[in-house]
């Protein structure tokens, strides 16, 4: 269950990239205090493009280092997912520059509730937002995207938008 004071946000259908990718960063910057778990999958179903290469290389790197010490002596193999720390500036940063593009990401609140959700490389977004993080989003996607009018509120739970 939501809480009262937040609002579902998604992007309409056929936004553009730059505005989904602008969405996913915004939500992520705006609802960092909340978020105090931030889960993101090393995995796209998409070549990762260009301005990602690295993130994602250091990405994997973490997601084999943070592997549980009984996982390595079995031989398991790691997840696609790696759990980062969004009050890291540098694991934010990973974040950030992935979440456009990964099958999953995810950031939960306190109370273990999901509250930023980019998933599908861009194409299943569903963020919920207090008011004035809408305002801190509606400025980035401005300042990085194509339409802040683009950015809607979603219908009744995870949503999202296909371009």
């Amino acid at each position: 269950m939501r809480s009262r004071a937040t609002t579902p946000y998604t992007a309409r259908d056929g936004a553009s990239p730059a505005t989904v990718a602008a969405l996913c960063r915004g939500a992520l910057l705006a609802q960092r205090a909340r978020i105090t778990k931030l889960q993101v999958d090393v995995h796209s179903d998409e070549p990762w493009p260009a301005e990602a290469v690295v993130a994602v290389q250091e990405l994997d790197d973490l997601r084999v280092a943070r592997q549980g010490r009984i996982a390595r002596r079995l031989g398991w193999e790691p997840g696609i997912a790696v759990e980062l720390d969004p009050r890291d500036d540098r694991e934010l940063g990973l974040a950030l520059a992935v979440a456009p593009y990964t099958i999953c990401g995810t950031g939960y609140d306190a109370s273990w509730r999901s509250i930023w959700n980019a998933d599908d490389t861009g194409t299943s977004l569903w963020f919920e937002l207090l008011p004035a993080e809408l305002v801190l989003v509606l400025d980035h996607v401005e300042q990085h995207g194509d339409r802040p009018t683009d950015v809607v509120v979603a219908d009744g739970g995870l949503g999202g938008a296909s371009h």
